[in-house]
C-alpha cells in the first residue's frame, strides 16, 4: 500500500492489535513489534503487553530476540502520531523509511538494532482473537 506514514495510518488506525515486520536495507535483518492497542490518536499509549523482536538473520529463526516492554516504561510503550509510522518507545519510524533506535533499557531491553537505518519495506498484520 506504499511506504509512507499516511498509508500506514489509513490502513492501521482503529483496527486494534497489530504485529508489524520491517526489513533493514542491505541486510537479512528483520525487526518488528506487537501493539495490542491501535495506532489512532496523537499520544503515547500505555500497555504492558507489547514487545519488540529482532531476527539478526531473517533466514535463521534461531537468531531471534524478543523483548517485552519494561513495566516502568509502559507509559511510553506505543506512540501514535499521524506523521509517524510504527513508533514504539525508542524505536521510531519518523519518516517513511528512515528509522532510529536508541535501545534504552527503561523501555524495551536492548535488541542490538542499529541506531539509524533504512527500511526496505514493512508489513502490518491485524491480530484477532478466536
Amino acid at each position: 500500500d506504499g511506504l509512507n506514514n499516511k498509508s500506514f495510518h489509513k490502513n492501521c488506525d482503529n483496527k486494534g492489535a497489530t504485529i508489524w515486520i520491517a526489513k533493514i536495507q542491505g541486510s537479512t535483518q528483520l525487526i518488528g513489534g506487537y501493539n495490542p492497542l491501535d495506532w489512532s490518536g496523537n499520544e503515547f499509549k500505555r500497555t504492558t503487553d507489547s514487545f519488540l523482536f529482532n531476527f539478526t538473520d531473517g533466514k535463521n529463526i534461531s537468531t531471534a530476540l524478543v523483548k517485552h516492554i519494561n513495566v516502568n516504561g509502559a507509559d511510553y510503550a506505543v506512540l501514535c502520531r499521524n506523521d509517524c509510522g510504527p513508533h514504539m518507545a525508542d524505536l521510531k519510524c519518523t519518516t517513511s523509511n528512515n528509522w532510529t533506535y536508541e535501545g534504552q533499557e527503561a523501555y524495551y531491553p536492548n535488541l542490538d538494532i542499529p541506531a539509524q537505518f533504512i527500511v526496505e519495506g514493512y508489513e502490518v498484520f491485524q491480530v484477532t482473537k478466536k
